[in-house]
C-alpha cells in the first residue's frame, strides 16, 4: 500500500520505533557547511501525527522565499552538533524547545555546495503553541501524516517556470523540492512511499 489507507493504521508509535531503530546514513563530519532540519510530530487523535511545516517569508534575493519547509538552518560554531543545530533553529523559528530527538533520517546532500543536511525527528505531546520569528516565518502550518500519504493530494509544481517537480498539495500551499525529499527519507525508514503526480518530472 502506498496511499493514504497505508498510513491510516500508523501510529506514532510505529514511527518512533521505526525511527529509533533506523541506522542513518551520515556523511562524514568534515563536510565544508552543515544544517539541519527538526521533522516535529505531534501526537493527534487515534495515535495519529501531525507535522510542522513552516512557510518562508517571501523577499527578495532568498532562494527559499515563500516556500514550505521543515525549521532549521545553518549549523553555528557553538552548537555542539547538529542534533543541537536543529533544537536551537527550531527555538528561533517557530518558539518550540524541543525534546530529545527521538532519532534521525539519512542525511541529504546539498545540490549546490559540498555538505549536508541531517534531519532529526522528535515527538511532542499535541500542537505546541509557536512563536514564529517574523523575519524569516510567514507562518507556522501543521499538516496530517495522513495529508502526506493521500495521492489526491500529489501534484505537479513549477517553480519560477522550472518543473514540473513533484509536490503535496496542502491548502493553498505545496511542499516539494528538499523538504519533500526529507519526507521521502521518513517514508522510507516507516516502509512507505510518498505518492507522486503521473507523467515525467524533473525531480
Amino acid at each position: 500500500m502506498t496511499d493514504a489507507s497505508a498510513a491510516d493504521h500508523l501510529t506514532v508509535d510505529d514511527v518512533v520505533a521505526a525511527v529509533a531503530a533506523h541506522e542513518p546514513d551520515v556523511d562524514p563530519l568534515d563536510q565544508a557547511w552543515t544544517a539541519a532540519t527538526a521533522l516535529v510530530l505531534a501526537t493527534a487523535g487515534n495515535g495519529q501525527a501531525d507535522v510542522l511545516f513552516i512557510e518562508r517569508v517571501r523577499r527578495a534575493g532568498d532562494r527559499w522565499s515563500g516556500q514550505m519547509a521543515l525549521p532549521g538552518g545553518k549549523r553555528d560554531p557553538e552548537d555542539v552538533d547538529l542534533a543541537a543545530t536543529a533544537r536551537r533553529e527550531t527555538l528561533e523559528e517557530v518558539g518550540v524547545d524541543l525534546p530529545t530527538a527521538v532519532g534521525r533520517l539519512d542525511d541529504l546532500r546539498s545540490p549546490r555546495r559540498p555538505g549536508r543536511v541531517a534531519t532529526f525527528v522528535h515527538v511532542v505531546d499535541g500542537r505546541p503553541a509557536t512563536t514564529p520569528e517574523p523575519a524569516e516565518v510567514a507562518a507556522v502550518v501543521w499538516i496530517p501524516l495522513t495529508h502526506l500519504f493521500d495521492r489526491t493530494n500529489s501534484v505537479r509544481h513549477f517553480h519560477r517556470l522550472l518543473g514540473p517537480f513533484a509536490g503535496i498539495r496542502h491548502q493553498h500551499r505545496t511542499v516539494w523540492g528538499l523538504t519533500l525529499a526529507t519526507l521521502d527519507n521518513l517514508a522510507a525508514v516507516i516502509e512507505r512511499e510518498l505518492p507522486r503526480p503521473r507523467g515525467p518530472l524533473l525531480g
